[in-house]
């Protein structure tokens, strides 16, 4: 079983959170590290999301004890990236950039970078932020101390990686914390981000403050909240509560449109671990439906394939009995950087193409 030198974090000690601070300097080996144990969470599906990435973080630990084993230099890593964010306890995000890495450490200086098996290197030039309250996180087992960035140097180190939703969902994910016992707001955000100087990504990370005025109940709930933003629908109601007369209880759903009388429940593999839960799911949504409500059951492809959020957003533009505009609002048009950036690099590419075919008539004639 794994320990924290001063507190030890198990599954049996979900309920206990310690946090403390140790001064250092700059040498990443003797950073001011805050030392972490597991939180505790309400709720079936939040505990059994909360179980899950307990039971990950305990994984990556192991993994990053046996990678540092392996180590060929005397030299202390700082892991950050989506190892980062297990180790914290957090959801991570889509970034197919980074997936063939199981292990991402940081670095500032590339003729430093070590190379190792892997291993992805992500860069991160701000140091000072990492100094004070925005210090690197420390475990230590069998003596080893095993170190990872903060939570929010890890979210722009990797926003660079990222899409705008996806760097808005991990910002999402990062203020709910579901397991992850460092609470952290939007206002730490915005703080963060103006002590910071510039890096790459950055843009995306303000763009997506707008979007963390309500905070959703899982990353895919918030990808759903946004691919109805993105083309134009309203943006729903999250953690809706309404008492349900038939069952004598005040649920709590996931989105809705209360005035309309539409409930949007985001089906994902926590509603069927447990076989009353999922029973009770649909007394619920039964009983809601006898109510007058209109209940829309989305799945993980109505979210993650192009076909089905177009699929989603229309079921929901017909309910509503509006029009799918297929644009956002103002305030949200940050939601179309992916789309401009993706129409950018293919222009590059084929400008790219036109100066490679034209070296090429250039050489022939």
């Amino acid at each position: 079983m794994w320990h924290d030198d001063a507190n030890p974090f198990t599954l049996a000690d979900m309920n206990r959170y310690q946090r403390t601070n140790t001064s250092g300097n700059s040498n990443p080996t003797s950073n001011p590290t805050t030392r972490i144990a597991a939180p505790v969470t309400h709720g079936i599906v939040r505990n059994y999301l909360a179980r899950s990435l307990i039971q990950e973080q305990q994984t990556m630990l192991q993994q990053c004890y046996d990678h540092l084993t392996r180590r060929t230099r005397n030299h202390q890593l700082v892991y950050t990236g989506t190892t980062a964010l297990k180790l914290c306890y957090l959801e991570t995000p889509w970034c197919p950039r980074l997936r063939d890495f199981t292990f991402q450490v940081m670095y500032d200086n590339r003729r430093q970078r070590p190379s190792r098996h892997d291993t992805g290197y992500i860069v991160w030039h701000d140091t000072a932020i990492r100094q004070k309250d925005f210090s690197d996180i420390q475990f230590v087992v069998n003596n080893t101390p095993i170190i990872c960035t903060h939570p929010l140097v890890t979210w722009a180190a990797l926003s660079r990686h990222l899409s705008q939703v996806e760097v808005i969902v991990q910002a999402d994910a990062i203020v709910r914390a579901t397991a992850c016992p460092i609470h952290i707001t939007t206002n730490d955000i915005t703080t963060f981000l103006n002590r910071t100087g510039e890096f790459v990504g950055k843009n995306r990370c303000r763009a997506a403050l707008p979007f963390l005025s309500t905070i959703t109940d899982s990353p895919m709930e918030a990808r759903a909240v946004l691919a109805l933003m993105k083309v134009g629908l309203p943006r729903p109601q999250t953690q809706w509560r309404i008492y349900i007369p038939e069952l004598n209880w005040t649920a709590t759903v996931d989105m809705a449109y209360p005035e309309q009388r539409i409930i949007i429940e985001y089906d994902g593999d926590a509603h069927r671990v447990d076989k009353k839960q999922y029973r009770w799911d649909e007394r619920k949504r039964q009983a809601l439906r006898s109510m007058g409500y209109t209940v829309i059951v989305v799945f993980a492809d109505d979210v993650l394939t192009a076909d089905g959020r177009n699929h989603f957003a229309l079921r929901v533009g017909k309910a509503l009995h509006v029009e799918v505009s297929g644009q956002p609002i103002p305030e949200y048009r940050a939601l179309l950087n992916d789309e401009r950036d993706a129409a950018n690099r293919e222009r590059q590419r084929k400008m790219r193409q036109r100066k490679r075919v034209q070296r090429q008539d250039a050489s022939g004639n």
